[in-house]
């Protein structure tokens, strides 16, 4: 039951009591009040009953920065960040949870409009950056067809710049893209089969790997995967972009070494965790690796828009769980995000992709 509520709760649930020692009103059962707050999630699936912030604080759990849609008593629509916590005894009891929340409605708004500027520029780039791409190839090989000597050789070393750098323009719009995409985009989420994804991953990372026969193989240990409930084009990005920065920040000339495991992460929920042998993640730059556009100074040479981890923060979210970057104790890095399991779900037997045991 809510028992004590400030004037702002007061306004926006009708008939919510002010307080257990009000004249005015009754207590109003937490579940009724999030009925008539009408809270759905940022993508409109409306909030479980089980999921609301209060009942998860009085079943011992804290709740932090869990955002929702809500329409109040006078049909003012908000977006609002909620926080909750269980309040204890002195034995450490639950004796009942406090939560608070705030509007974060402007601030969405202007991003919404940010994304959605970015995403209509970052279309309308393609197609010229397209032709540019295919009149500069044309260009250069109609110079190297014109016959063993060197008199075009520094024409073509400017083309295969001018190349190379449409080739990074290309990666920034389709991670400008992709990063509209992991917030904006409705969320189709369905049972998926966690291995499978990150099988077909791995098997389309390495083939591109092994077309450069300068590259050492990688190796890439793939661990006992559940099935999740997923976006399943969202997982796949996400994956991607993981295992991808696994693999690129490796030392040059030293084979990449990649482990993928899950872990159970609490009732339906689990761990997933990239972690790899390369440069590592510098000092006090493990939070903010996942502001957009930040690149960490040991990747500076690199290829990098700096969005990727942004992306992978995003999609995160979007599924309710949290993504971190920590030291990998063997070296390296360690990236862990958190998803929700498919209903009924049981680990996979454990099996192996490229390299016979866990470095962890």
């Amino acid at each position: 039951m809510l028992v004590h509520t400030n004037r702002a709760a007061r306004a926006a649930i009708p008939g919510v009591s002010p307080g257990a020692d009000a004249d005015a009103g009754v207590p109003l059962p937490v579940v009724e009040s999030g009925r008539r707050l009408r809270m759905t999630q940022p993508d409109g699936t409306p909030f479980a009953e089980h999921d609301l912030p209060l009942l998860v604080a009085l079943r011992g759990q804290r709740v932090d920065g869990v955002e929702a849609h809500v329409t109040n008593a006078d049909g003012h629509h908000q977006v609002v960040m909620m926080h909750a916590r269980p309040l204890r005894g002195r034995d450490g009891r639950i004796m009942g949870a406090v939560a608070s929340s705030y509007t974060i409605t402007a601030l969405r708004q202007r991003e919404a409009e940010l994304t959605a500027f970015a995403g209509i520029v970052a279309h309308d780039l393609r197609s010229p950056l397209t032709a540019i791409g295919g009149f500069t190839e044309f260009v250069r090989d109609s110079l190297a067809d014109g016959g063993p000597g060197h008199e075009h050789r520094e024409e073509r070393a400017v083309l295969d710049r001018t190349l190379a750098t449409t080739a990074r323009m290309r990666r920034l719009i389709d991670d400008l893209l992709g990063y509209a995409a992991a917030r904006d985009a409705v969320l189709d989420a369905r049972d998926l089969d966690l291995r499978a994804v990150v099988d077909d991953v791995v098997t389309e990372r390495l083939a591109a790997q092994a077309v450069d026969p300068t590259s050492p193989p990688a190796q890439i240990f793939v661990g006992a995967m559940p099935s999740v409930h997923a976006d399943p084009a969202l997982l796949r990005q996400l994956l991607d972009n993981l295992i991808g920065n696994a693999l690129k920040y490796t030392p040059p000339g030293q084979p990449a070494r990649v482990d993928v495991c899950a872990t159970p992460h609490g009732a339906g929920w689990v761990r997933v965790d990239v972690a790899d042998r390369g440069i590592g993640i510098p000092e006090g730059e493990h939070d903010a690796i996942f502001t957009g556009f930040h690149r960490a100074h040991r990747t500076a040479d690199y290829a990098g828009t700096g969005l990727g981890l942004a992306i992978c923060q995003r999609v995160v979210e979007r599924h309710g769980g949290t993504i971190a970057a920590n030291d990998n104790p063997g070296g390296g890095a360690r990236l862990s995000f958190t998803l929700p399991t498919a209903q009924s779900t049981r680990f996979h037997a454990r099996s192996r992709m490229s390299s016979d045991q866990p470095f962890g």
